[in-house]
């Protein structure tokens, strides 16, 4: 029934699409624009000048010191990829629902962009200042973004996204986002809610960049423990008759940021001859010198505030035997952990010059931070609420070469003076050559390598709870890690291979605990990524394989595999159309378990998991700036007799239909 509800779902919007391409036609036309496919006979020119849209999106790394360029995606392709923890990933180990925790299955992409502990599983779907892409455009950008569960009622998920973004005058924007998602789950006490807010700003001219915003992220997930060791998953036709092991049990997390990076640049003006163009208005540009802002030199204040709480409610009834301690009673429902951290970073950045192959920048910063953590604990022999207080004082520096066409690089470090972290050092470079190879004039070889040496935080050292305790005494962590790419953009292709030497090696034991590996851990991963085309026919094939010297503190699954098939047609020269069928797979291992009362996944040597496909068929549609996706998800559990967990005891959704919208405005 619900494959013929969603078949149904299909044709009638199917159906509505020429009247949708009909009336958007019409609307360009009224508005004096041509639509795509229509051939200008004898039209009066509008006298009024048009403003063509255009944007530009960047990022901030190393405190600020670089604006890395983004892509701003507006294509057809993989749209239907709306789940943020497999946009950039091939397989996961997942609890089973949207907004529910999750482990990266590639050892080399666990990089984290929060400072929380307890959101470590969490970070896909958080928006965090790192996270954040500034944009300047010269008219009012908006996308909203909607996807809906078959169910309305029962089993929902439901997302709502909006972006909107614009600019003052040339130099200031301002920008808001609000993203909301909403599922209930499959299963019992399963449902999660997703709400984060961000408005942010950037001024960018000359003299002077600022970049400034506030953030406010919210999860709520009610925790099941996952399926009861008596229930059968293959023989309950419905999810809702199925035992789980936990129904009064859910985890708040609520996260604030204040954020500001402001730089003062010092340079001098030059006169710039500004490039002919074959517009129709060159003839009324008048083509005269004009000054541009060359810096040689510039200083940075970075500021950043974050605020994160998270309580564990337990009101599970006291004849449960799924936790073995209840280490502050039957009656303590909550546990309440709190953790804020306050950054500022001065900085001195000396520009490179362009126009000199032997000339670099240099950079030099000093850093402080302040950290408040608060979780019960044992406070005078009794069990209370406490708090402990840590600061940090570091400096580092760097130099790099990020223009000419010859080879770009950047190395830099830090090392910690004072404070909880003293000794803690880190050290990266990356080294970017461009190398035409394979007929490919715009192939390059990366390189890129760390060396760490890192303390442990606070709460991998010290946490008690009602349900799990520890106190550690944990040396740093020493990783190197090397990688290196060759990409191949015109072949669609990229070939990349990473390797990592771990000296006390830092994991979540068979228990949930944190502990420590002695010895050495090595790690050794290979990837490729190659799109093929034959005809309308696309192929994406992206394969992972991946090993550890000891699988007894590290388990990860030998071979992973992304494969995306689809066929791709134009509908009435306007309605660019794919249909096709995506597969992710990895090879059987023992996958991490899941602990509700930290949220954190550990060892377990008890059950392997893996060896089936997941598979998505899907139809993407696109017309002007209007994107639609439907997908029948993990249809395999229609016809493929296996048990669908990735994590043990959280098994996947079963086969459910999902539609998505995207709609774009550019004025």
């Amino acid at each position: 029934m619900r494959v013929l509800k969603s078949i149904k779902l299909l044709l009638v919007v199917l159906t509505l699409l020429p009247g949708t391409v009909y009336s958007q036609t019409q609307r360009e036309m009224r508005m004096g624009q041509r639509p795509q496919g229509m051939q200008d006979e004898g039209t009066q020119h509008n006298p009024e000048k048009q403003v063509e849209p255009g944007i530009k999106l960047w990022e901030l790394k190393g405190f600020g010191a670089f604006k890395d360029s983004v892509r701003l995606d507006t294509l057809l392709d993989y749209s239907h990829i709306y789940h943020p923890v497999y946009k950039n990933t091939l397989t996961a180990s997942y609890v089973g629902n949207y907004g529910s925790p999750y482990l990266d299955n590639n050892f080399f992409n666990r990089e984290l962009d929060n400072d929380f502990f307890f959101l470590r599983t969490r970070d896909a779907y958080l928006m965090t200042p790192g996270a954040i892409s500034y944009y300047n455009t010269r008219t009012p950008y908006t996308v909203l973004d909607f996807t809906q569960s078959e169910h309305r009622t029962r089993k929902n998920e439901t997302r709502f996204n909006v972006l909107h973004t614009q600019n003052v005058n040339p130099y200031l924007n301002f920008t808001f986002r609000y993203d909301q998602a909403r599922s209930a789950g499959q299963y019992q006490n399963q449902s999660t809610k997703n709400n984060f807010v961000t408005l942010y700003s950037s001024y960018n001219k000359d003299k002077w960049s600022i970049h400034t915003g506030f953030i406010s992220n919210s999860i709520l997930n009610n925790e099941n423990g996952g399926l009861h060791e008596d229930a059968d998953l293959l023989g309950e036709p419905d999810t809702d008759f199925l035992d789980v092991n936990l129904t009064s049990v859910r985890s708040e997390f609520s996260s604030t940021y204040i954020f500001a990076t402001g730089e003062y640049r010092f340079g001098r003006y030059i006169d710039v001859i500004p490039e002919d163009t074959d517009s129709e208005d060159s003839e009324e540009e008048e083509l005269v010198n004009q000054k541009k802002f060359k810096p040689f030199a510039g200083i940075l204040y970075s500021f950043e505030f974050q605020n994160h709480r998270k309580e564990y409610i337990d009101e599970e009834d006291t004849t449960n035997t799924f936790f073995e301690h209840a280490y502050f009673g039957d009656d303590y429902t909550k546990d309440s952990v709190r953790f804020r951290r306050i950054k500022n970073i001065v900085q001195l950045k000396h520009y490179e010059n362009p126009d000199r192959k032997t000339s670099f920048g240099k950079r030099a910063f000093l850093g402080q931070e302040f950290v408040k953590a608060s979780s019960p604990g044992p406070v005078l022999g009794f069990y209370n609420y406490r708090t402990h207080k840590y600061s940090n004082v570091y400096a580092g520096g760097g130099i790099f070469r990020e223009t000419g066409n010859f080879w770009r690089w950047n190395f830099d470090g830090r090392i910690y003076l004072l404070g909880r972290n003293v000794g803690q050092t880190e050290l990266s470079g990356v080294v970017t050559k461009p190398l035409p190879f394979l007929g490919d004039s715009l192939a390059s070889l990366n390189l890129k390598g760390r060396i760490e040496n890192l303390k442990p935080d606070y709460f991998q050292e010290e946490f008690y709870s009602n349900r799990i305790r520890w106190d550690e005494d944990l040396k740093m962590e020493q990783r190197m890690t090397v990688n290196g790419s060759l990409n191949f953009p015109s072949r669609k292709l990229e070939l990349s291979a990473n390797y990592a030497i771990i000296n006390n090696f830092i994991y979540n034991d068979t228990l949930g605990i944190p502990s420590q590996f002695g010895g050495q851990l090595l790690v050794l991963s290979a990837f490729a990524d190659k799109d093929f085309k034959a005809g309308n026919f696309h192929f994406r094939t992206r394969l992972l394989w991946q090993k550890a010297s000891n699988e007894e503190i590290l388990h990860l699954p030998d071979f992973s595999a992304f494969v995306s098939t689809y066929f791709q047609f134009v509908v009435s020269k306007v309605l660019f159309s794919q249909l096709g069928v995506d597969m992710r797979y990895n090879t059987a291992y023992y996958a991490d378990a899941y602990h509700p009362a930290t949220g954190l996944f550990y060892l377990q040597n008890q059950e392997k998991i893996g060896d089936f496909p997941y598979i998505d068929a899907y139809v993407n549609l696109r017309l002007k700036r209007t994107r639609v996706f439907f997908k029948m998800m993990n249809v395999g559990t229609e016809f493929i007799n296996k048990e669908y967990y990735t994590t043990p005891g959280y098994p996947m959704n079963r086969m459910t239909f999902r539609l998505g919208v995207a709609w774009t405005f550019y004025d």
